[in-house]
């Protein structure tokens, strides 16, 4: 925790709490201020499609613009736009003048200003904390956004149960103008050296190169891709489970809360727990995701199936903020955010194609079948990830931070190129998607 001693980084961090809390309403609230203003389900449905595609086809532009400018500045960027949408939402709510095209178009201009905050918030930590400590400054932000998650409902369901749906899209637009005005506050390090600004598609091409050098990398992309896409299944199927006869509403909202926990108590373990190994450790953790969609397949008791799924909140959290690490410590600062813009575009196309594929799957091979199906596909990419050299040599050096050590221990720097090993070069390193 004395990472928040550090104003800049403490800046950087209320600014995320506040903004995380007011977007945390959002998911309920623009449902039924939907609903409030006359639209139907098929308009809720349209809106937040919208609102995804915007933000899935955004994030490369905005992993580009994030290395070419300031962090800082691209930060603030975002705060304000979406301050303004949402505080537009909220007054066409409050003057009853509300359309759901307005909705759609005006969601979604905030889902892709959200595009541009993504890799910037994550590219812009190492430029305010020393090596050593990013993981736990990671964590700290991690932590941050499951509390807001598990607040941010309950909130919302009491603000919309004794208000109009406008005051939390009016509390939401002024978390953003207070972000705004902590970012502003906060001081960089030195400037980034970047390279001379080339033609758009030629940088977006850097990025994605510079990724695919590193073979095992995008391997490992990919399979976290995979674990998405399969954990998508378990949000769909685990409801059509628990209504037959199995906790029905009440049994589903316990398997939720008590995931929110484990998210927490992941957050948590991330502050102290600095594995040697970060990617053998973060894929043998991605391992307990096939618990809650084992214990499903019977189905056990919901007591039962709580349990797994704190447990696999609880890691994946963990493993979530040692990738983040890894990934700001082994790659360039100034290619980190169209890194990991690639990173959240994978993670973000893979689970709606599992939501969209779940139904279907399940009536042609049946429930119990697919689910130990798609629990045994999540889970051999993790196996198989750890027989690969370059995921096991990433490893934490002497000084706390990761490097690549190779066959007879070379390291390579931080944020640099690996040094060759006396036998064989070291494959390049970074982390996985979430």
């Amino acid at each position: 925790m004395s990472i928040l001693r550090d104003r800049p980084f403490r800046l950087l961090w209320t600014a995320r709490s506040v903004s995380a809390l007011g977007n945390a309403l959002m998911p309920v609230t623009v449902v039924f201020a939907i609903l409030h203003s006359g639209g139907t389900a098929v308009d809720v449905g349209i809106v937040l499609t919208c609102q995804a595609v915007g933000q899935v086809v955004m994030l490369p532009v905005g992993g580009v613009w994030s290395d070419r400018l300031s962090r800082k500045l691209v930060l603030m960027a975002t705060d304000a736009v979406q301050a303004v949408c949402y505080g537009l939402l909220a007054a066409m709510v409050f003057l009853d003048h509300a359309a759901v095209w307005q909705f759609g178009v005006t969601y979604t201009v905030a889902g892709m200003a959200f595009a541009f905050f993504t890799p910037a918030s994550r590219a812009v930590v190492p430029e305010l904390v020393e090596s050593g400590k990013l993981q736990p400054a990671n964590a700290l932000l991690g932590l941050t956004d499951h509390s807001t998650k598990v607040l941010g409902p309950a909130v919302a369901a009491l603000l919309l149960a004794v208000s109009n749906p406008g005051i939390a899209l009016l509390i939401d637009s002024l978390s953003f103008l207070l972000s705004f005005v902590l970012v502003s506050r906060m001081r960089l390090g030195k400037p980034l050296e970047r390279p001379e600004q080339q033609h758009f598609f030629t940088e977006l091409r850097e990025g994605w190169a510079i990724v695919a050098e590193r073979r095992w990398y995008l391997a490992n992309l990919f399979a976290w891709g995979v674990w998405n896409f399969g954990l998508a299944f378990f949000f769909v199927l685990g409801p059509v489970v628990m209504e037959n006869g199995h906790g029905g509403a009440t049994g589903w909202s316990i398997v939720l809360m008590t995931g929110a926990v484990g998210s927490i108590l992941g957050g948590l373990a991330a502050l102290r727990y600095l594995p040697r190994r970060p990617l053998v450790t973060t894929n043998a953790l991605a391992l307990v995701g096939i618990v809650p969609l084992a214990l499903l397949a019977p189905p056990a008791p919901v007591l039962v199936v709580a349990v797994g799924v704190a447990l696999t909140f609880a890691t994946t959290a963990l493993g979530g903020e040692v990738l983040a690490t890894v990934q700001q410590q082994l790659f360039p600062k100034e290619m980190l955010a169209r890194v990991s813009s690639l990173d959240w575009m994978i993670s973000l196309i893979a689970m709606p194609a599992g939501y969209a594929a779940a139904g279907p799957v399940s009536e042609l091979l049946g429930l119990r079948t697919t689910l130990l199906v798609v629990a045994a596909l999540i889970g051999t990419p993790c196996v198989l990830l750890n027989l690969s050299r370059g995921v096991r040599s990433v490893q934490r050096l002497a000084d706390g931070t990761v490097g690549i050590v190779g066959e007879r221990g070379a390291a390579a720097p931080p944020g640099g190129s690996p040094a060759p090993a006396p036998a064989a070069p070291a494959e390049a390193a970074g982390p996985s998607g979430r």
